[in-house]
């Protein structure tokens, strides 16, 4: 029962949040706390697809 009360305080408070350095700091907790390393691993790009983007940009560099 404790926990449902605990909570209950908590979405009052960020209810009524206005700063919005803590509302960011919450968002960076929420975010890790559901960070999946596996999925976002599987989102990623190939080693070889990496090296291709960052020679891209490197001569994009040289030619301006």
């Amino acid at each position: 029962m404790e926990t449902t009360i605990s909570k209950k305080e908590l979405i009052d408070w960020i209810s009524k949040l206005e700063d919005k350095k803590i509302l960011e700091e919450l968002s960076v907790i929420k975010r890790n706390a559901t960070f999946n390393f596996d999925e976002e691993f599987k989102k990623g790009i190939s080693l070889e697809e990496a090296k291709k983007r960052s020679v891209e940009k490197i001569r994009q560099y040289w030619s301006k």
